[in-house]
């Protein structure tokens, strides 16, 4: 695989689209940055990823659903009883 340079008209460009205002330094310094990041990334591709099944998260997160009707005990309580705080005039 290739490795294209980030070169500065790609920071200023990244920096006009997040309406950015750079410093000489900053545009040096960003540049470093965004080609150690891609360097890195396209290590990923030398992993050996057969047979494992893509995926969004890295923990087994799952949706959590209620019959119709049932209270929901895990969440606040806002009915008018549970409020202490004393009314100002």
């Amino acid at each position: 695989m290739t490795q294209k340079q980030i070169t500065r008209d790609d920071i200023l460009h990244l920096a006009k689209l997040a309406n950015l205002q750079l410093t000489e330094a900053e545009i040096k310094k960003y540049m470093s940055q965004l080609e150690e990041t891609i360097e890195y990334v396209e290590n990923l591709s030398e992993l050996n990823t057969v047979g494992v099944p893509p995926t969004s998260h890295a923990t087994r997160v799952e949706n959590v659903y209620f019959e119709d009707g049932t209270p929901n005990q895990r969440g606040l309580d806002f009915s008018k009883e549970n409020y202490k705080v004393p009314r100002i005039l």
